[in-house]
């Protein structure tokens, strides 16, 4: 924490190309080609990317500010990067159905599937700041973070309850005009599973030219994938030292519920 080096001076815009990153991974990957009607490919990767800003751009992410709480420290900005995801599994087969293998009519279905699952992204909890700052900075889009209570186990905070993704009593409102120490990215939000489906039929019809036929289900599982949650824990503006009650709330989700549909082409 540090009291602001001089509290007279207004807005200050201040931008330098001093950002900093690392990405180490382990990447491992096994295929089947095509053969005897069947291929499967899977993939797992173990990475961690460390960086000391999200971006430049608001808009680029959701889970933290792009400006650091102190630009006079960078170094305590360093952390796990907004989008490090530390282990990602995908998989995907094409199965040739043997059902009426011998009937060239009727031959041709083929399914398909495609698995896909990581692990969730950090996110930094945070105080609600509208045009003002608790630790005293004017910086456009700069953010405040909270304390975190002496002797918090940060395995113990993430609750994994959507309506009450992490455990709010653990943080406090610093002292105005001091910043806060919890670390930035200093949570995970949820994890991704998804499957995708689809069972295609090639029909021949004259030369190369083939009709296909497909059914396409998004979702399989229909599986809610959860945002990142709600991050300002407090509402640094006013003295009430009482967790927001919409701290930790999911309010939507990264994808759609499941959906079906079906299609002709013409391949030629």
């Amino acid at each position: 924490m540090g009291l602001r080096r001089n509290p007279n001076f207004g807005a200050i815009d201040y931008r330098t190309s001093d950002g900093r990153s690392t990405y180490n991974s382990l990447q491992t990957g096994l295929m089947k080609r095509f053969s005897a009607g069947h291929q499967v490919q899977v993939s797992y990767t173990l990475s961690k990317t460390m960086d000391n800003g999200d971006a430049q751009l608001g808009m680029d992410t959701v889970n933290g500010s792009t400006y650091p709480q102190n630009p006079y420290n960078l170094d305590a900005e360093w952390a796990a990067a907004s989008f490090d995801s530390r282990h990602v599994f995908t998989a995907n087969g094409t199965w040739e159905l043997p059902a009426f293998h011998d009937n060239a009519a009727l031959r041709g279905w083929q399914l398909n599937g495609v698995l896909m699952m990581r692990s969730g992204y950090p996110f930094s909890p945070s105080i609600q700041t509208i045009n003002w700052s608790r630790a005293g900075s004017l910086g456009g889009g700069a953010e405040d973070r909270p304390n975190v209570k002496p002797g918090t186990d940060p395995r113990k905070i993430v609750t994994g309850d959507p309506n009450h993704w992490f455990d709010t009593s653990v943080f406090e409102l610093q002292p105005q005009g001091t910043f806060g120490s919890t670390p930035r990215n200093f949570l995970r939000g949820p994890g991704f599973a998804n499957v995708d489906a689809s069972l295609t039929k090639n029909q021949s019809l004259k030369g190369d030219t083939k009709l296909q036929f497909r059914l396409e289900v998004f979702n399989v599982l229909n599986r809610a994938n959860f945002a990142t949650p709600t991050r300002p824990v407090f509402a640094g503006a006013t003295q009430n030292e009482a967790p927001l009650a919409t701290a930790g709330q999911i309010l939507r989700t990264v994808n759609s519920s499941r959906q079906v549909q079906l299609g002709v082409k013409v391949l030629f």
